[in-house]
């Protein structure tokens, strides 16, 4: 591959994967790339608006011209429309935040987001990656993982999110083959305080490739609503089931 275009595709997965959280320095040690090389590159994403600098943290985010690109090949696809009008209908039911994403590496990538009407939402991002196995969509994408395959997708052993992720390797196994049996992955503040989040996988031949979910406040979240939700994740689950083999993305 070419190195210089290489660089500057680490450098805008890496912006995405940690938005407005990381300095110069910050990428420059994580990607190995020296500050003298990653400096130009940069400056030059920012001033065409693929990426913004914060002037008071000195951090990099996303711009509007790295969203925008991608908003053709979403548009484009008219099975991905539907697999939008699905998360819409499923939003609009449930009055939450739903969302699809597909596993990248040991991460989670969210693709769609239909945002809940409520003034008091979950936040999420577009793009944004995070760990797996402290998401509801992560225990859902990995729910056909071996113990061994967890190992070996993460060598470092699971960081916590927050005080409520799980960190025990083998918990997660547990927790997964309990998607297996019942269809249906659960967080409980995992990744974001303030919020529960109900996931079940969508798959292609018989394949784990995608999953869906719905993100509830603590404060809205009761058993009655689990269930309502669950109910309605499913029949969702089954319609894009029906999609997902035209999408050439999962």
């Amino acid at each position: 591959m070419h190195s210089p275009t290489m660089r500057v595709v680490s450098i805008l997965n890496l912006v995405a994967s940690h938005n407005g959280e990381l300095s110069m320095s910050e990428i420059s040690r994580l990607l190995s790339i020296p500050v003298g090389t990653i400096c130009p590159i940069l400056q030059t994403l920012v001033r065409t608006n693929f990426l913004e600098l914060s002037k008071e943290s000195k951090t990099y985010s996303v711009g509007m011209r790295f969203f925008l690109s991608g908003m053709p090949f979403i548009e484009s696809n008219n099975s991905f429309a539907a697999v939008k009008t699905v998360l819409e209908d499923l939003t609009a039911k449930t009055g939450e935040t739903s969302h699809f994403s597909r596993l990248d590496g040991g991460d989670v990538l969210y693709i769609l987001k239909i945002e809940s009407p409520q003034p008091i939402r979950m936040y999420s991002a577009l793009g944004k990656t995070l760990p797996a196995y402290g998401t509801g969509l992560g225990k859902a994408l990995l729910s056909e993982y071996s113990l061994d395959d967890l190992r070996a997708l993460y060598p470092n052993g699971l960081k916590p999110l927050t005080k409520y992720t799980v960190t025990d390797i083998e918990e997660l196994y547990a927790q997964l083959l309990e998607v297996r049996r019942t269809g249906f992955a659960y967080e409980s503040e995992e990744s974001n305080e303030g919020v529960r989040c109900i996931a079940r996988p969508i798959k292609k031949n018989g394949k784990v490739c995608a999953a869906i979910s719905v993100g509830i406040p603590v404060f809205r979240y009761t058993e009655e609503k689990r269930a309502a939700i669950e109910k309605m994740l499913r029949s969702a689950s089954e319609k894009i089931e029906e999609i997902v083999p035209y999408l050439d993305y999962v």
